[in-house]
């Protein structure tokens, strides 16, 4: 705008400086009037009318010398008064002014700070490039657990990115070496500084530390956390690239025919792609193979180090019947949820992949589930059945808790008699349901729970004396008996606080809500 508004008042500037010429060279008599003319001859004065800004430097700098040229010769051959000595001075300052304010952005654009800029942008753009086949477009799937029956869609196999959904088949991995015998819960994994740089979100782990399996487990539950992933995928695969080649091989077992990984973590990748009938497929493999570790996707708040990790899945307590799984989110993919629920014994699974935001992911999943689940009773269709838990389980959901003292599976014959302080039954657990409560283990034998539960109670008289009381409950792992200790019936800020407490004394523990899995006598 200042350049469009200054090109009239150098134009009349100029034909000035035409007309001073001539009063200079027939006037006076002036010498060097040769000289003037090839400066004339030189300036292009019609560039004054083109619009290109190079032309417009070009064209104010030879204003400027030929404004110092008119004065100079004004100054030392012609008879001048004072009063046109004083405009040619102005008129300097004036195309001074002009000069700076036209060549500024131009000499600030090659400035080495902007260039640094410039390059950070190329960097970033290069690291991204938009895969042309996938689409930004919402795409989802309600399918019946119990016969597979699609209940709902919407482009269920049209490519999608999957962002955080990629951890469901990272924990698939990873549930799988904890049957096998390769991992265990216990085990304290080594903090590479590549697992420690991931991105947020993220759980805070320092390079050349150690976080033991149950805790990066809990991790990529609640918080999605991609160090986590990095960990478990390095552990497993040697590095993150040949874990995400296991990832996708186990895909094509699963019949994930259109799913590729390139990462552990579900972090921006172009050539990272899936489907939400492949995400339906992975969602049913883990309610199939690992019933046993499937309840740990309930969990809605997990208290890692002092610090409670949040379940970003909020329709487990916003849907009625909702138990897991997951969410994801990257620019590129939009907002995904792979959930599952159950609703007069009937299983559904919903995948919902590009939501525009949180709330309108999660008001349409919800949608497509009520319709899925009067779909399911219209049609009668069967009702849903637990799988059983597998021989080879090492583990259970009630085990994914800070200090256990089990670091492999469960011992026959160490289970002994019940005798605490407060035993818990059936009937008054389910009266707490949705309750909270602060576990500080899961033990073989009643003595080990006993002195676990006498340490906590002793580190909150407060909580215990006011609200909550101690008990130690049975479940069966596997054919095996394990003994909970926990302080119960507490509101969910007094057992994340208590949970806090008890971790600055070095008694770690997990602040649980109630729930039908790990009721007393949940398998």
């Amino acid at each position: 705008v200042a350049v469009a508004a200054a090109k009239p008042i150098a134009r009349a500037n100029a034909n000035l400086i035409r007309i001073s010429i001539s009063r200079c060279s027939f006037r006076t008599n002036c010498g060097n009037s040769t000289a003037g003319e090839k400066l004339h001859n030189r300036m292009n004065f019609s560039s004054l009318e083109e619009t290109a800004s190079t032309r417009w430097q070009r064209t104010t700098k030879s204003i400027l010398m030929y404004g110092v040229f008119e004065m100079t010769l004004s100054l030392r051959r012609c008879a001048v008064n004072l009063s046109w000595v004083a405009v040619c001075i102005s008129f300097l300052a004036f195309v001074s002014a002009l000069d700076a304010g036209a060549q500024g952005p131009s000499t600030q654009s090659r400035a080495a700070p902007t260039t640094k800029v410039r390059a950070a942008k190329i960097r970033h753009t290069s690291s991204w490039v938009p895969n042309p086949n996938v689409s930004g477009k919402d795409s989802y799937l309600i399918v019946d657990a119990a016969s597979g029956r699609e209940l709902a869609s919407d482009q269920p196999d049209s490519p999608r990115h999957p962002a955080s959904l990629t951890k469901l088949m990272t924990l698939y991995l990873t549930f799988s070496a904890l049957d096998s015998g390769r991992l265990s819960l216990g085990d304290a994994l080594p903090v590479s500084a590549n697992a420690a740089n991931a991105p947020p979100t993220k759980m805070g782990m320092q390079p050349g530390g150690t976080v033991v399996v149950r805790d990066a487990i809990m991790g990529l539950v609640t918080r999605s956390a991609n160090d986590a992933a990095v960990l478990l995928g390095e552990t497993l695969g040697g590095d993150e690239e040949s874990f995400a080649r296991m990832m996708t091989q186990k895909a094509r077992q699963l019949g994930m025919n259109s799913t590729v990984f390139r990462n552990a973590s579900g972090l921006p990748n172009r050539e990272q792609v899936t489907t939400a009938h492949d995400m339906a497929r992975l969602a049913y493999a883990l309610l199939r193979d690992f019933p046993h570790y499937y309840p740990v996707f309930s969990v809605q708040s997990y208290v890692y180090r002092g610090r409670p990790l949040d379940n970003h899945n909020h329709m487990l307590a916003n849907y009625p019947g909702a138990d897991g799984l997951k969410t994801g989110y990257t620019a590129a993919s939009g907002f995904n949820l792979v959930m599952s629920a159950v609703r007069d014994n009937r299983r559904l699974i919903g995948v919902v992949m590009g939501g525009d935001s949180p709330t309108q992911r999660d008001r349409l999943m919800a949608e497509l589930m009520d319709r899925g689940f009067a779909s399911a009773q219209a049609l009668n269709l069967s009702p849903w059945t637990s799988p059983r838990t597998p021989p080879s389980a090492r583990y259970t959901a009630a085990n994914f808790v800070p200090g256990t003292t089990i670091s492999d599976a469960p011992r026959t014959g160490q289970a002994g008699r019940v005798a605490s302080a407060a035993p818990a039954s059936a009937e008054s657990a389910s009266a707490a349901l949705g309750s909270w409560v602060i576990q500080v283990g899961s033990f073989a034998d009643t003595r080990s729970a006993h002195l676990a539960l006498e340490r906590a109670t002793a580190a909150l008289p407060d909580i215990v004396r006011t609200h909550g009381a101690a008990t130690i409950d049975e479940v069966q792992v596997a054919q095996k008996t394990l003994h909970r200790a926990r302080v119960t019936n507490l509101s969910q800020n007094e057992a994340i606080e208590g949970c806090r407490r008890l971790e600055q004394r070095k008694i770690y523990c997990s602040a649980l809500q109630v729930t039908a899995w790990n009721t007393p006598g949940a398998r």
